[in-house]
């Protein structure tokens, strides 16, 4: 992924797979709840109307596909 595609996500607040921790969070804000296992971290957002949204980060810390 581009430097440009990286930043034309983050404006559009979109999440692609090989983002890094700081990037997910410039593009959604900081999550409401963080939970880690063994092998990854889990970011959870509450978005408007009841919704929810997960994203899951792997051990070096980018997003996973």
């Amino acid at each position: 992924m581009s430097a440009q595609e990286k930043r034309r996500a983050i404006i559009n607040q979109q999440v692609r797979p090989g983002m890094n921790r700081l990037e997910v969070e410039s593009a959604l804000g900081r999550p409401d709840r963080i939970s880690t296992t063994n092998t990854a971290t889990r970011y959870h957002y509450n978005l408007k109307r009841g919704r929810s949204s997960l994203v899951v980060l792997d051990e070096k810390g980018c997003v996973k596909g």
